[in-house]
């Protein structure tokens, strides 16, 4: 579900970012990205600042009087005047509020963007633009996070692990030639195509497991594994589809099981998965259970610390333990939503399992966090592209009360040199300005199809993002601060007659991000 939520993200995001080639009275908004941008990432100067400062007053009252009102209160005493005798943080450069407020809407009213945000900068004088390139995938890394997670466990590979005996194979055909004798020749229920066809075919379905029959083993020999650098898997015809490849199943004392798959793959320089696939009891987790971040247009109900049965701060405990055992002690705890896990069984129709915690990690680098967004990243501007792509660095855990259940680690960073020491920043005011145009105008298209739509934001967020230039370097990239704009949406709609309504808060869902340096607008999910 969670990489469903991704395409669909990357889908609305793509609108977005097509919708960005418009320009705003001030100036364009698509502008050089990637390291292409760095002639435009000027170094700060007493100039600069005063500059910002005076701009942002005056910008601020027009923002307030046609967009609504806004909270220019700043966070601290300091003023331009007396800079010089205090410490100047990022906030007062740019004339940021704590808070700040305002409404537009489109000329139909139908699209409405509310802002009551509380308003997060980092506490430094200075962001820098910062090179980042792919961390190289070493032994010593996979070891950690193997041990981390089973050093007292026993790891078999897969495909030992899932090989079927004769005995097991025989017991499915006679199975499936007693619904053949019982006139039951759709045993899944999968009905029948356009023409009226079963689209299950038994009988082709019999045939494929007699042949598997003849080459399969009297007894299943287990055979133990762990995951390696540079172990390739390679495509029917000849090529290399992964590197530092490992699928198998972890075997832990207490009687549970874990999937354990580790490979570096198309936009993943490293992607490691680990899932519980069996409880301590040995009962089987579905095949297909999946955990996803709650919100509020869930058809099940909101999570608890009772119903999950462990407390948040139990669940980072547990979380923070495994990084600190992992050796990512470069990436720190930065939010947490609650969680489902559901499975979709032969029905089609969604079941609820349980209910947890996830627990999402970033990296801080001087004082300033990259921004964590539930956008992988890595997209292609589409599907005819063949270039190759780079999705973010992501490390997040599922916790419920029997502990971690799922953990995704990908492609870590190394933090390179830095391009530019102190970046001048567009003011506040501009950079709102920015945002609520472009709210109306990445989402208009929308109500060609919906009765409305109406953002609720409640966080607006200077943070690092990570952004790169595909077309010519797809393993550079560079950290450059961006603002990011949290909250809700509630879309209304109407099909056959019906109305629906639907609402959206996940809260590392960010519906808009600005470069705060050229006030660009930043496709998350393309990562440029």
């Amino acid at each position: 579900m969670r990489k469903n939520i991704e395409r669909m993200i990357g889908l609305t995001l793509c609108m977005g970012m097509l919708a960005g080639c418009a320009q705003t009275p001030e100036s364009s908004l698509v502008r050089q990205k990637g390291n292409k941008a760095l002639d435009s990432y000027k170094e700060a100067d007493d100039k600069d600042v005063n500059m910002a400062g005076n701009a942002s007053s005056a910008d601020q009252t027009t923002a307030s009087e046609s967009t609504g009102t806004s909270d220019t209160a700043a966070s601290t005493d300091v003023h331009p005047d007396n800079a010089s005798a205090a410490r100047t943080t990022i906030r007062d450069l740019i004339n940021a509020p704590e808070t700040y407020k305002s409404q537009v809407t489109d000329d139909t009213s139908k699209l409405v963007v509310n802002t009551d945000a509380a308003v997060e900068i980092p506490d430094v004088e200075k962001i820098s633009a910062i090179s980042v390139t792919p961390a190289a995938v070493t032994q010593d890394l996979l070891d950690g996070i193997t041990d981390a997670f089973f050093s007292n466990a026993k790891i078999y590979t897969a495909d030992s692990y899932y090989v079927q005996t004769k005995d097991e194979i025989k017991k499915k055909i006679d199975e499936l030639k007693e619904d053949v004798a019982n006139g039951n020749l759709d045993p899944n229920n999968w009905g029948t195509d356009d023409n009226g066809n079963l689209i299950y075919d038994i009988y082709d379905d019999i045939d494929y497991w007699e042949n598997q029959y003849e080459s399969a083993p009297e007894t299943r020999n287990l055979v133990e594994g762990r995951p390696a650098v540079g172990v390739q898997t390679y495509s029917n015809t000849g090529e290399v589809m992964e590197d530092n490849a490992f699928t198998g199943i972890a075997q832990l004392d207490d009687g549970s099981q874990y999937s354990y798959r580790t490979s570096s793959w198309g936009a993943y320089s490293l992607e490691v998965r680990i899932q519980k696939i069996a409880q301590k009891d040995g009962k089987e987790i579905p095949s297909d259970a999946v955990w996803s971040d709650y919100s509020s247009s869930s058809p099940y109900e909101k999570p608890t610390e009772k119903s999950i049965g462990i407390s948040l701060d139990d669940a980072k405990k547990l979380a923070q333990e495994k990084a600190d055992a992992m050796g990512l002690d470069d990436l720190n705890q930065c939010g947490w939503d609650y969680a489902i896990q559901t499975s979709i069984g032969t029905d089609d129709n969604s079941s609820y399992l349980e209910s947890g915690y996830v627990i999402y990690y970033s990296r801080t680098i001087n004082g300033t966090p990259l921004t964590y967004t539930m956008d992988a990243g890595g997209a292609l501007e589409d599907m005819d592209s063949t270039m190759e792509t780079w999705a973010y660095e992501n490390l997040y855990f599922y916790v419920n009360a029997d502990g971690i259940d799922s953990m995704t680690y990908c492609n870590p960073y190394t933090i390179g040199e830095t391009k530019t020491e102190n970046l001048n920043l567009l003011p506040f005011s501009e950079i709102m300005n920015i945002y609520e145009k472009m709210m109306i105008v990445t989402n208009a298209d929308n109500l060609t199809y919906e009765n409305s739509r109406v953002f609720n934001i409640d966080r607006i967020v200077l943070g690092y993002a990570r952004i790169y230039e595909p077309s010519t370097d797809s393993h550079t990239g560079l950290l450059v601060p961006v603002w990011d704009f949290f909250g809700s949406r509630k879309i209304d709609s109407e099909y056959d007659g019906e109305t629906y309504s639907d609402t959206t808060d996940w809260p590392t869902w960010s519906f808009l991000t600005i470069n705060a340096v050229d006030g660009s607008i930043i496709d998350r999910s393309l990562g440029y």
